[in-house]
């Protein structure tokens, strides 16, 4: 049984298959990590794929790997290497569309691409520093 799934069975608590917000609450401060409830909250509305408002196995592995694989967990980082899917270092245009969806910004299409291109996502991509700054300020509207 690997680490993600070990976490899982732990912090399952009602044996429902799936993980409430405060069961991954829970599992991530067992971890170490500083997440606020809020921070909670908008990590689970950018993994919960299929949005039934609680983390399945597979969402809940992906959200481990991440947090396995980077060097400073924070609620922006997290989200920076759950918006980059292709994993080229850089958010484009859809990938910044579909976080922001994931997110439910309450914003239209057309003003996410619009927003996106004007941060540089239709060119280089929008880099690490410039996504977190952006979540940082946005973290109030979330």
């Amino acid at each position: 049984m690997d680490f993600a799934e070990q976490m899982f069975k732990k912090y399952d608590q009602d044996k429902s298959g799936s993980l409430q917000m405060q069961e991954v609450y829970d599992c991530l401060q067992s971890l170490g990590t500083k997440f606020s409830q809020k921070d909670i909250q908008i990590i689970v509305q950018a993994f919960d794929d299929n949005k039934n408002g609680v983390l399945d196995y597979n969402e809940f592995e992906q959200l481990v790997y991440i947090l396995q694989n980077i060097n400073n967990i924070s609620i922006e980082s997290v989200l920076f290497y759950k918006a980059d899917s292709d994993k080229n270092g850089v958010i484009d245009v859809n990938e910044f569309m579909n976080i922001m969806k994931s997110l439910q910004v309450q914003m239209t299409d057309e003003k996410l691409k619009n927003f996106a291109i004007q941060m540089g996502a239709a060119t280089d991509g929008i880099g690490f520093e410039n996504f977190t700054n952006l979540i940082t300020k946005m973290k109030v509207l979330m």
